[in-house]
């Protein structure tokens, strides 16, 4: 019994509290934002107190899914991967949502759920382990299409709910993890060809505001309501200068001219109301978090500890870049929350859930290196 304390214990000393700090900043940092984004919309008034009470269990959640070993999960991938497309299928079948036909949310006891966001870590997880478990197989192509089979089912499946933006983010997770995993560059162009007549097919299925927003950010068509929002994003960030313009001060925040701005135009009212300093802060921590997560993926003892972390951090990175990017007219208009800072239950919990299972992979080391 107290060799197996000794044990946990010594697991439990190389949690990276560094991680879980960059994290749970990033998480203080939203509350007080996403409250001034709200401040004079009645109807979102209980905005504020729900991401924090998301925070306190995504906290918990990191804790407990640093405990389990990640191997684990891998054991049961297979099962995770139809969890995975089931919920994803259910969600185009039995989803609702406010705006017609966009069906993303299911609801469980009066609490929503977007299993898209949900889908990302179960990607990581179930792909991260077919990688690892046919890690001498790599140049097999056809190992190399069954991987881009995991990876294009819940992408397809995410996009017909429609849903772009996630469904991009997963094929940039998924890629990040076969470069990792070292697909060939004959086998990536070969997949690359096959799969422009799918590009094609998408763009033609593809919602009348989602080519517009493409369209008008390589300046083919003008987009009235992109260039509005893009506009306003601007000025708000503008109006910051070097220190902001305070908690609460940012006019187009205040007047209601900024849109969805405690979700996708979070990053506006934070750079308006804190200026260049608080905006640079934020990417600082950013930068914080991808560099211990980078860590981990280096020194990580096994293939599918470093795809996990790589995964994680993938996804973190490119939905930070994307959004940010948005915000400033680098990138177009797509509606990715600003990791751990954005308004959303979903996405912050599935985000706490990667970050747990870097540090599973930080923790749960072995004392010899193994494969696969």
């Amino acid at each position: 019994m107290i060799g197996w304390l000794q044990e946990r214990l010594g697991e439990w000393r190389r949690f990276d509290v560094g991680l879980l700090l960059g994290v749970m900043a990033l998480m203080a940092i939203s509350i007080p934002t996403i409250a001034s984004a709200v401040l004079r919309s009645p109807d979102l008034a209980d905005v504020p107190r729900r991401q924090a009470t998301f925070a306190l269990i995504g906290i918990a959640l990191i804790l407990a899914t640093s405990s389990v070993n990640y191997r684990v999960w891998g054991t049961f991938h297979q099962g995770l991967y139809l969890l995975l497309v089931g919920l994803l299928l259910l969600a185009l079948i039995a989803g609702r949502s406010q705006i017609a036909p966009v069906r993303r949310w299911l609801e469980v006891a009066s609490v929503n759920i977007q299993p898209a966001e949900l889908a990302k870590p179960l990607l990581i997880l179930s792909l991260g382990r077919f990688l690892a478990d046919h890690e001498e197989r790599v140049d097999s192509f056809r190992t190399v299409l069954v991987a881009f089979g995991y990876l294009l089912l819940p992408a397809a499946l995410i996009f017909l709910q429609p849903n772009l933006s996630t469904a991009v983010v997963l094929a940039v997770i998924g890629l990040a993890m076969l470069f990792v995993w070292g697909i060939r560059p004959r086998h990536l162009l070969a997949v690359g060809v096959l799969s422009l007549p799918l590009a094609l097919g998408a763009w033609t299925m593809m919602l009348p505001y989602m080519r517009g927003r493409l369209l008008h950010f390589l300046g083919l068509q003008p987009d009235p309501n992109t260039a509005y929002n893009l506009t306003q994003a601007l000025i708000t960030i503008g109006s910051g200068g070097l220190w902001g313009t305070g908690w609460g001060q940012s006019p187009q925040n205040v007047w209601g001219f900024l849109r969805v701005r405690h979700t996708d135009f979070l990053f506006a009212v934070l750079a308006g109301e804190f200026g260049l300093v608080g905006a640079l802060g934020v990417i600082a921590l950013y930068l914080w978090v991808l560099g211990r997560i980078l860590r981990i993926a280096w020194t990580a003892e096994d293939t599918y500890g470093r795809l996990i972390a790589v995964g994680v951090g993938t996804w973190i990175a490119f939905q930070a870049l994307a959004n940010i990017g948005m915000n400033v007219g680098l990138t177009p208009v797509a509606g990715l929350p600003l990791p751990f800072l954005s308004y959303g239950g979903s996405a912050l919990l599935s985000l706490c859930l990667g970050i747990g299972l870097v540090q599973s992979v930080q923790i749960h080391r072995l004392a010899f290196s193994i494969r696969g």
